[in-house]
């Protein structure tokens, strides 16, 4: 998977459609083998569905919603002291983007999410 050229088309989005547009490309180049590893790992909660295909994605809150159920998946996963599989966390960081690049376009859109930094648990060694 080319993940620059997805980066790319993110990055050069424009309009609400174009963001859109590219987190379906996105979706729709990772190889089957990467979903059924990700479905065995993610209790369902990746945007993929039985036979392997991005599940549909048309407007900005269907990418809303589906930002908001992968990252509640990785915080809940890091809130019980379990890491996300690297592909869940892949998806997270890149629809995390995504709707920050929305809400850069079209504020009203999709709200800011919190940063990356912001959004690690606290370090065992700090409390």
């Amino acid at each position: 998977m080319d993940a620059g050229r997805h980066a790319s088309l993110l990055a050069g989005a424009r309009s609400a459609a174009d963001v859109v547009s590219a987190v379906r490309s996105y979706l729709a180049a990772w190889p089957k083998a990467r979903v059924a590893d990700l479905q065995r790992s993610d209790g369902g909660w990746a945007p993929f569905d039985p036979d392997l295909q991005p599940i549909p994605l048309y407007r900005p809150s269907d990418l809303q919603g589906i930002c908001d159920a992968v990252h509640g998946q990785c915080v809940s996963l890091q809130g019980a002291g379990v890491a996300p599989a690297p592909e869940l966390l892949e998806l997270d960081v890149f629809l995390l983007l995504a709707c920050a690049k929305l809400a850069e376009i079209e504020p009203g859109l999709a709200p800011q999410r919190p940063g990356l930094a912001e959004r690690q648990p606290e370090s065992r060694a700090l409390r």
